[in-house]
């Protein structure tokens, strides 16, 4: 019931917001990789405004890409994240390197439930109202996917400035990711998303980064 409520409110809501549409885009989502590979490690470091990350993805047994970028969490609600380099390494010389960064990105995220948001971007929608459809009907689909499989339930939806948003508590963020990028390529639409995931800074403050595309630089504005 809940759910039900909070979907007729937020239609209601995305009804009398029609003349907000932007329908811009601010990132690269030019031909984007879908993301299959498993997350070996993730090192953060954290000033006033920047979290700088350093990711690993396993592409084999030996074989590995570490990514570096930047997050700018200065303004509430919408990220600025800046690709910086790729790395591919093997294993031996990726944990020398490991040992590196960690002299520098000594920052922890606090523990806390996984989460992904889901946004569908809104330039090839006409209107607010057509970008509403989708993202409820896209929202079943993946409830349906993540149920399945038991990784994940709904958190929240909503119509927001960046476009069609959806959360989702999971389990497992590489297995939740498949199914949900699965999804999305089926519906054609695995080239017009981000994927965010939250990062806790404490209880009650966190950011997200994004973790799909891979090789993201732009807004993500999640308000």
């Amino acid at each position: 019931m809940f759910k039900i409520f909070t979907i007729g409110l937020i239609t209601f809501l995305g009804l009398i917001s029609c003349n907000n549409f932007s329908g811009k885009q601010t990132g690269e989502l030019i031909n984007p990789t879908l993301l299959t590979n498993k997350e070996y490690f993730s090192l953060y470091k954290k000033t006033d405004s920047i979290i700088y990350v350093a990711r690993a993805l396993i592409l084999s047994d030996d074989k590995f890409d570490l990514h570096l970028y930047e997050v700018d969490i200065s303004t509430p609600g919408n990220v600025k994240q800046a690709f910086t380099s790729t790395q591919q390494l093997k294993k031996q010389e990726l944990e020398i390197k490991k040992a590196e960064l960690q002299n520098s990105y000594k920052w922890t995220p606090l523990k806390g439930n996984e989460i992904l948001f889901i946004q569908i971007q809104p330039t090839v929608f006409k209107d607010e109202i057509q970008l509403l459809n989708k993202r409820q009907e896209i929202e079943d689909k993946l409830d349906k996917a993540l149920d399945n499989k038991k990784l994940g339930e709904w958190l929240a939806s909503d119509l927001g400035p960046g476009g069609g948003n959806i959360l989702y508590i999971v389990t497992n963020t590489d297995k939740s990711l498949k199914i949900i990028l699965d999804v999305l390529q089926q519906n054609k639409l695995d080239k017009n998303v981000l994927i965010g995931r939250r990062v806790l800074i404490s209880e009650d403050d966190w950011f997200y980064e994004v973790i799909y595309p891979t090789k993201y630089s732009g807004d993500f504005n999640t308000m």
